[in-house]
């Protein structure tokens, strides 16, 4: 009998003890994530404060991660829904510093540069900024936001050839063929 209640104890104490002693790691990743998602079921439901937040949660969890550009997007898309295309902007240069290789980021950034009526100096500044060749993507689209069409197009095709085999190539080419398909339906 002793030793049976010896091992009852014995039992009990270890399940107590891993009830206890259970491990809890906070896994900042995983948890931004959640807040990421949290926040787009936020906008789909038009609750933009809480959207904004939750954005913000998934930013400060996971700030400087290639995943983290996409919550800067988002955060991004929220302010402009909202009328806020000022706020927008850190945002969307901060998304395409973390990924520089996901054409939409390019695109959203120049169609804000045009909101905010700056394309023409963004212009400029890009054209004096020789350091990467993934300038010419903004400088072709900024040409295309600012009306130059057939330029725009040039140097995102001259982009193409001289970068055939980076990621964001394709991205252009298929931005490239919507456009002129466009263009010769009008």
């Amino acid at each position: 009998m002793f030793i049976k209640n010896l091992f009852l104890l014995l039992i009990t104490s270890a399940l107590l003890c891993q009830v206890c002693y259970a491990d809890h790691n906070i896994n900042a990743k995983n948890n931004a994530y959640r807040h990421n998602n949290k926040g787009l079921m936020y906008l789909q439901d038009n609750y933009y404060y809480g959207a904004i937040k939750e954005f913000q949660i998934a930013i400060d969890l996971s700030p400087d991660t290639q995943a983290s550009a996409v919550y800067y997007v988002n955060l991004a898309n929220t302010y402009e829904k909202i009328g806020y295309p000022n706020l927008a902007r850190p945002c969307y240069e901060k998304a395409l510093s973390l990924n520089a290789f996901c054409f939409d980021y390019y695109l959203k950034l120049a169609e804000n540069y045009k909101k905010l009526n700056v394309v023409s100096k963004k212009l400029d500044d890009f054209i004096k900024d020789k350091r990467t060749p993934l300038n010419d993507i903004m400088i072709g689209l900024l040409y295309i936001q600012n009306g130059d069409i057939s330029t725009g197009i040039t140097v995102l095709d001259e982009f193409c050839n001289n970068e055939p085999k980076l990621v964001v190539t394709a991205g252009v080419r298929a931005y490239l063929d919507k456009l002129t398909s466009e263009k010769s339906i009008d």
